[in-house]
């Protein structure tokens, strides 16, 4: 009754009544769909560099699965994650051997690996950066070096023959412990929690 009585109300004034604003056609007005291309990592280690596509694969999967989170910040209602092989399908004016220079051309998000390792530890570092080449989110994951140590022991069993019969005697010699040194390494399970943990640090709108 209420509402029946303001519309007449504005009627007889000749204006007209203020119209609600529909929240979620504001939301669909400034929506964006957006594009994150993973670019292969940079890998410091000849030996594994051969294993590029797996890593490459393996960050993509992990950005798809949480891509959610660029949505939950508010800087996306949608998320397109593109790899080296699927981004020529979208954009074909740009030489994406520079992958931050094609960002910045074609107005996409883009996910840089680097990969290092030496005998003593091995990190991965994942850097997001925006449309415009700005860093907006980053992290690491390492492991080290670990020395793994195994404690030796001799045993010598001395057969003797005294006046009551046969005796053996056992003689015990504690060796240097063996040590082997394992060398540090990159686990699947570490880029992946690399890659959660670098898009839920993404700071929202």
């Amino acid at each position: 009754m209420y509402w029946l009585l303001t519309t007449l109300l504005w009627a007889q004034e000749g204006t007209t009544p203020p119209q609600a604003i529909d929240t979620e056609s504001t939301v669909d007005e400034v929506a964006v769909n957006r594009e994150i291309y993973i670019a292969a990592p940079t890998i410091h280690d000849p030996m594994l560099q051969t294993f590029s596509p797996y890593i490459t694969s393996l960050v993509v999967a992990s950005s798809g699965t949480n891509s959610h989170w660029v949505r939950r910040t508010g800087r996306a209602s949608s998320v397109v994650i593109l790899d080296p092989y699927t981004i020529k399908l979208y954009h074909t004016n740009c030489n994406y051997g520079i992958p931050l220079g094609c960002g910045v051309t074609n107005g996409h998000w883009v996910l840089i690996t680097d990969i290092m390792t030496s005998d003593n530890f091995a990190t991965i570092i994942l850097k997001l950066y925006d449309e415009k080449a700005h860093l907006i989110a980053s992290t690491s994951k390492s492991s080290y070096s670990v020395e793994k140590c195994k404690t030796q022991v001799s045993q010598t069993t001395i057969d003797q023959q005294g006046s009551m019969g046969q005796s053996q005697t056992t003689i015990t010699e504690k060796l240097p412990d063996k040590c082997v040194l394992l060398k540090p390494s990159i686990l699947d399970k570490d880029i992946k929690q690399a890659v959660t943990i670098l898009f839920a640090s993404i700071h929202p709108l």
